[in-house]
């Protein structure tokens, strides 16, 4: 792997900034950190050719990670934390430093550094709104959606395939028996939700379910709302054996209400969630759910987003991860 400009700045104890310096004006770096410079670079067999192209084509050697604000804390959401991992291992293996903001904070003065063309290049992930997308564009920075699809003309995408998984975990849902299928639906990025509702429809019209609206609710993804319609749920002339959560997290509150109730899992009603997260297997019954592969996620946008910033084609507009459904107790 060649070495970089930021190999040879941390190696020196300098900043890039710095090291860019003492290849383009050499007379602005003091003589002593000019000198380390040139030494480390030499030891490293850095080219000062590579700082020539980054100066000439204005690369900054920074990409951005821009999520929508309500899934912060990102590095604890238990979706997202892996995709940044993936993203932020992939991006230092080719050379990149990472920014890590929220839609909301690019409209902030601090947003500024984003928009001034700070960065070569920025994954959006989750529900952003076509308006940052067009704004990055407006100013050529090469935008990759990451958890979202847009229809947008050269517009590049990775996303799960919500259609399939949530297919997948009703139809298990139906082979094991279960009529009455509830649904419980967070309200998080439309793209996803709709997929994974129209999925869950789809399989009980397959299967000559007839579909109850009794049964349907769309939640806040918080334990109070989700308890409300829990217990609505519960006071049903016929409730039903079994629950499809549209995340863990709403399966993790729905299993704690329905447990608060005297409700057996999976005896009286099984529960299923989505996207297999690392507390799927800490609550008892362990969770059944759809595994999404979050890491080739990540890899995959920054591994599209590093060609578009060298200016190369990439034939594919859209990668589609495949998900597969993880069948524990809860079922």
């Amino acid at each position: 792997m060649s070495v970089t400009i930021l190999d040879v700045a941390k190696v020196a104890g300098v900043s890039k900034a710095t090291v860019s310096r003492a290849f383009t004006n050499p007379e602005k770096v003091k003589p002593q950190t000019l000198q380390k410079i040139l030494e480390v670079a030499k030891e490293l067999n850095y080219s000062p050719n590579a700082i020539a192209r980054a100066m000439k084509t204005n690369r900054t050697g920074n990409i951005g990670f821009i999520v929508y604000a309500e899934q912060k804390p990102i590095i604890s959401n238990p979706f997202y934390a892996l995709v940044l991992e993936a993203v932020i291992e992939t991006a230092n293996k080719i050379g990149y430093s990472l920014f890590i903001s929220t839609d909301q904070d690019i409209t902030l003065p601090t947003g500024e550094i984003m928009l001034q063309k700070k960065v070569d290049g920025v994954i959006l992930a989750s529900q952003i709104d076509s308006k940052t997308v067009l704004t990055f564009r407006k100013n050529k920075v090469p935008v990759v959606l990451l958890n979202n699809y847009m229809d947008l003309d050269g517009l590049h995408c990775v996303i799960n395939d919500e259609y399939y998984g949530a297919h997948q975990v009703v139809e298990h849902l139906v082979r094991r028996g279960h009529k009455r299928i509830g649904i419980l639906s967070g309200r998080y990025n439309p793209f996803i939700c709709n997929h994974r509702y129209n999925a869950y429809v789809d399989v009980l019209k397959e299967n000559g379910i007839e579909l109850n609206y009794d049964y349907v609710h769309s939640v806040e993804p918080n334990f109070q709302d989700v308890y409300a319609a829990v217990k609505n749920l519960l006071i049903q002339k016929q409730r039903p054996t079994a629950l499809f959560c549209n995340s863990d997290m709403i399966a993790i509150y729905a299993m704690k209400a329905l447990i608060r109730e005297g409700v057996k899992i999976p005896d009286d009603i099984a529960v299923a969630g989505f996207d297999d997260n690392y507390y799927c297997t800490v609550v008892e019954p362990e969770l059944t759910s759809v595994h999404v592969d979050r890491e080739m996620m990540g890899t995959a946008a920054v591994n599209i987003l590093h060609k578009l910033m060298c200016g190369e084609e990439v034939e594919e507009k859209t990668v589609i991860t495949k998900p597969k459904l993880i069948i524990r107790g809860s079922t």
